[in-house]
């Protein structure tokens, strides 16, 4: 062998010319976290590129006219309908329901400030109907709208506001979330019976 290759066989068997031991559980342990950060990086890159605003929900026009009709057909009492409301009111619902000699009838509102607003008339007992829609509520005075005295009674179980009708044989309530101004609209577009 020559003294080159000695030389060189020499410095590979050397202790110095290896490079020095590294525990493996530190080196692991900083290569996981910095791993880690990668994925968690490419994630929120991910997410942020696909998040998107939670569409607000269509509110969906309801043709009520059907529903009329069969309201007023087996009504016992003039079936009222708004007349005239302005294009943002949208009814969303509108149902006649028979129990016994009681029947009532409903509309539902969405009004342009998007609170909910209602028309409910029903020939049964005043009591009962009142407790039903605005049970737990508390008068708050009278209004005059179109020549008619309305009573107003807020707080109830199902209903911020209502506007209550007393006229035999029904009793006609308009009531809901929306404001006291948005309710005399409804109350103001049904024609006197």
């Amino acid at each position: 062998m020559s003294e080159q290759q000695a030389a060189e066989q020499q410095a590979a068997e050397s202790p110095a010319a290896q490079p020095p031991s590294r525990r493996r559980g530190r080196e692991t342990a900083a290569d996981m976290v910095r791993s880690l950060l990668v994925v968690l990086v490419l994630v929120l890159i991910v997410v942020a590129l696909n998040a998107q605003p939670e569409p607000e929900p269509e509110v969906r026009r309801f043709d009520y006219t059907v529903a009329l009709e069969q309201a007023r057909d087996r009504a016992p009492y003039d079936v009222l309908a708004p007349v005239g409301l302005p294009n943002d009111w949208r009814a969303t619902s509108a149902r006649v329901r028979t129990s016994g000699d009681r029947i009532t009838w409903h509309i539902g509102f969405v009004t342009p400030n998007d609170d909910y607003a209602a028309l409910e008339q029903s020939n049964g007992d005043p009591e009962n109907v009142l407790a039903e829609l605005v049970g737990g509520g508390s008068d708050a005075g009278r209004v005059r709208i179109d020549g008619a005295v309305w009573r107003r009674v807020e707080g109830g179980e199902q209903a911020d506001r209502a506007l209550v009708l007393d006229a035999d044989p029904v009793t006609t309530v308009v009531l809901g979330g929306a404001s006291w101004r948005e309710l005399r609209t409804l109350a103001a577009a049904l024609p006197a019976s």
